[in-house]
């Protein structure tokens, strides 16, 4: 089939935590990049708008703690960890569903718009924070020396631009559907969830490579299944539609056809640090409609501390051979092979 020994592979919020992503923060100390169960403690004490953070916090308690109002009597810290086993895609699917749907008042859909712009906004805020540093540098470079190729892509579904920073300065890379021009032989790299550094001009997308040149207000595609729900309908100002859909620009959906052709194409998926969440039923579709039109199915290799379990949730949920699965506990020990071990693991 075409592109036979092409890979994808596809990044997810753990790839960045596990490589080491941290910030640092008052007094010295240091905050991991945060995954889903440390998503709201760790956004809520990064983000840097007062309002928005109070709107947020009491949202959440409201809305998905049955609280009338975030309690005032905690502390700042176990008011945050209570909020520690709210799924962050149900919030924005609960947002995006109630600033569309017919029927909703105009004081909640109000409430609701609030709520998403300020996520939007401090999502770029918090994002920035986390620079590449000596243990992302050493894991990622170490993956692209043992397992990278220019032919094949890489699927990143972070905000951050942890990855990016920690290849070398030799490392030719370009964001595809984003960047108009590249070098020869250079590494492609889609964000289908968008990035930090990327930024919307009169239209059109464009990325910004330095740190000193990332927008206050970034391109970022909410993290929810209803991603096209936004279709037609127009912001607050009334100008264009809303922010944080695949509709804010034609080149999102590009990135989104790049990727089912680039996964539909190649050899095999790698996914790092993502765990096929039930709820993440957009790109499931994705993988379905890729499946589908596939001869084969593709070689999966899952990197994964909780790999075992995600590969039998792969294997049931997209009725793949168990035989087509192969799991790593962490991109140390997946490092550790080459690209041709890998490959030969599946013969």
């Amino acid at each position: 089939m075409p592109g036979e020994r092409r890979i994808v592979y596809v990044l997810g919020a753990g790839a960045s935590y596990g490589a080491g992503a941290s910030a640092v923060v008052q007094g010295g100390g240091e905050a991991k990049i945060p995954i889903q169960a440390t998503f709201w403690e760790t956004f809520l004490r990064l983000s840097r708008g007062k309002k928005n953070k109070k709107d947020i916090e009491n949202f959440l308690f409201r809305y998905f703690l049955n609280y009338r109002r975030a309690p005032s009597r905690s502390t700042t810290v176990a008011r945050r960890r209570q909020l520690q086993p709210i799924d962050v895609e149900e919030v924005f699917t609960f947002l995006s569903e109630r600033n569309n749907a017919p029927g909703v008042s105009p004081q909640v859909r109000a409430r609701t718009t609030l709520i998403w712009g300020a996520l939007i906004e401090e999502i770029g805020q918090v994002f920035r924070r986390f620079e590449a540093n000596t243990k992302t540098r050493t894991i990622y470079r170490r993956l692209k020396r043992q397992h990278l190729r220019t032919r094949d892509t890489i699927v990143s579904f972070n905000y951050d631009v942890i990855f990016e920073k920690s290849l070398s300065s030799a490392s030719k890379w370009y964001y595809e559907g984003i960047d108009a021009s590249h070098k020869a032989m250079a590494l492609r790299i889609l964000k289908p969830h968008g990035s930090i550094n990327w930024e919307e001009i009169e239209g059109r997308i464009v990325s910004r490579k330095r740190s000193i040149d990332y927008p206050d207000y970034p391109i970022v595609i909410a993290p929810t299944h209803l991603k096209f729900i936004g279709i037609g309908e127009p912001d607050i100002d009334g100008r264009r539609p809303a922010i944080g859909y695949l509709n804010q620009s034609e080149q999102i959906p590009a990135v989104w056809k790049a990727m089912e052709r680039e996964m539909r194409d190649a050899k095999a998926w790698v996914f790092v640090g993502y765990s096929f969440p039930p709820s993440d039923l957009y790109f499931a579709s994705i993988l379905r409609s890729t499946l589908a039109a596939r001869d084969t199915d593709p070689f999966i290799v899952i990197v994964n501390p909780d790999s075992m379990a995600i590969q039998r949730r792969v294997r049931d949920r997209f009725s793949i051979a168990g035989e087509r699965i192969k799991t790593f506990p962490d991109l140390q020990t997946f490092n550790q092979i080459s690209r041709f071990q890998m490959l030969a693991m599946f013969e």
